[in-house]
């Protein structure tokens, strides 16, 4: 009787948050799959049914594979390169010396900052006449105007933006470290980059995999960057996904072909994420 009502209890203060969850998560998701399988057109009043017609359109449109293919190559910058920097400012952190906790705000300060005035600060420094980059390196250099250099330059700011919330993220995770086991590495004579495999890296493997997945799924989502600084060009070279949803979905007016385009993007991340986990995951987790 005691854990019944125990158990009522529980779904009680369980009911606010499942009904919320309800109506601004699984609703959605779940008509937003409706409207991907309709011929939904914002100024029509007709919504047929076209079943898949959406998707493989989307599949067969040049310009779904060029985001495709784009947002891949941002992916590919920024995630590695943005969880390898996170890592080393942990580790150079969780040095005992002096003035750590400025260095610790002064990596995290630009994760608090809005895509918007991130994307200002950035559009400035790669102003050709103006901006700083162009003055140390001595070049008048059009960094955001260059189909080759468009992309990387996005890459650099979002590196730059995100690479302190996974800092603190990692650093938490080598505290966690038994400092006995470090100790009794270091008495054995190891080094500290045998130290950092032996010891701290099977340690922080799970803390890994999180910061890899939520950057993979971050960088996938890419939008403001593209949005504010390029509009996708030049020459569709920072053309992503979520910007052609956008387009085709609030410039065209193809919700039901942009809703196609979310769930087929939510494939691509969710193949991705397996593929983390298989590589990342513990054994026993992977079993």
């Amino acid at each position: 009787m005691r854990k019944r009502v125990q158990a009522r209890g529980a779904w009680l203060f369980l009911a606010p948050y499942l009904v919320l969850f309800t109506l601004f998560v699984l609703a959605p998701v779940f008509y937003g799959f409706w409207i991907s399988l309709h011929n939904w057109h914002i100024l029509s009043k007709d919504v047929p049914f076209v079943g898949l017609r959406n998707y493989t359109s989307a599949i067969n449109d040049d310009l779904f594979r060029i985001s495709l293919v784009r947002t891949g190559y941002f992916v590919l910058m920024v995630v590695p390169t943005s969880n390898i920097l996170s890592l080393l400012f942990a580790l150079a952190l969780n040095q005992k010396y002096r003035g750590t906790t400025l260095y610790k705000i002064a990596f995290y300060l630009p994760v608090l900052l809005s895509v918007t005035v991130v994307a200002v600060l950035w559009r400035w420094m790669y102003s050709r006449e103006y901006g700083l980059l162009n003055h140390y390196l001595g070049t008048d250099f059009r960094w955001l105007e260059d189909p080759k250099s468009a992309m990387p330059a996005l890459a650099l700011m979002s590196v730059w933006w995100g690479a302190g919330g996974n800092m603190l993220i990692y650093l938490a995770g080598i505290k966690s470290v038994p400092k006995e086991i470090q100790e009794a590495a270091e008495l054995d004579g190891a080094n500290p980059i045998q130290r950092f495999w032996n010891t701290t890296w099977p340690w922080i493997k799970p803390v890994t995999l999180f910061c890899v997945v939520m950057s993979i799924i971050a960088a996938s989502q890419v939008f403001g960057q593209t949005y504010i600084l390029t509009q996708g060009n030049p020459a569709y070279s920072t053309l992503t996904v979520i910007l052609y949803m956008y387009q085709q979905g609030f410039g065209q007016y193809q919700l039901g072909y942009a809703s196609a385009v979310a769930y087929l993007l939510f494939l691509v991340v969710f193949g991705l994420t397996l593929v983390q986990f298989k590589l990342l995951a513990p054994a026993k987790d992977r079993s």
